[in-house]
Order: structure tokens, then sequence, then C-alpha cells
């Protein structure tokens, strides 16, 4: 994915909030195995904005494509815990043993 513009990130994140509103308040009327699925595509359209932003990593962009492939395709075949808790453990592991991100101070 090629690196977007500060305004097409921006439009993207404008984009992305609006979908987390509407999840939320979806929230009280979908059936509850909605929401899972929900978070999923919001961290899917989290990580296509890193990635529009710059981040070029092998595993970030491995886990997207997970992401996108349950996302558009069918629920009835999917595991979503498990999914998402393998899923966490990837993300946490390329958070920690990579330079994305700057360490916090304490």
């Amino acid at each position: 994915m090629s690196a977007g513009t500060d305004r097409e990130i921006g439009e993207e994140l404008l984009l992305l909030t609006a979908y987390l509103l509407s999840s939320g308040r979806g929230l009280f009327d979908e059936p509850r195995a909605y929401g899972p699925l929900r978070c999923a595509d919001a961290a899917r359209r989290a990580l296509a904005l890193a990635e529009q932003s710059g981040i070029d990593n092998e595993e970030v962009h491995a886990i997207r494509t997970r992401l996108d492939d349950v996302v558009q395709g069918a629920m009835g075949e999917t595991q979503l815990d498990d999914l998402l808790d393998h899923l966490c453990e990837r993300m946490a592991t390329v958070l920690h043993d990579s330079d994305l991100i700057t360490p916090t101070q304490t």
C-alpha cells in the first residue's frame, strides 16, 4: 500500500470515527456476535491507515490481510474468539519486538 497524504489519512480517520460511533450505537440493537466482528473490522481499518501512513511491516500486513479475510468472508467458517486471541498475541509481539512504536517513559 502506498503512503497516503495527510488529507487522505485524515479523511479515513473521520470515516473510521463515524464507523466506530455507529458501531457503538448498533451494539444496543444488534445481535451480540456483531460487536466482536465490528471491532475486528475497525482494527482492520486502523491497520490499513497505519500502512497508508507509511508503516511498512510484513507482520502488520499479514494481520491486516487475515482480518480482511475474516471481515469480507463467510463468518460461519471462523471461530472469531480464537482468531482474535491469536491476532492479539501476534500484534503484541509485533509491537514489543519492533521499532514501530516509541516506548513510553513511566
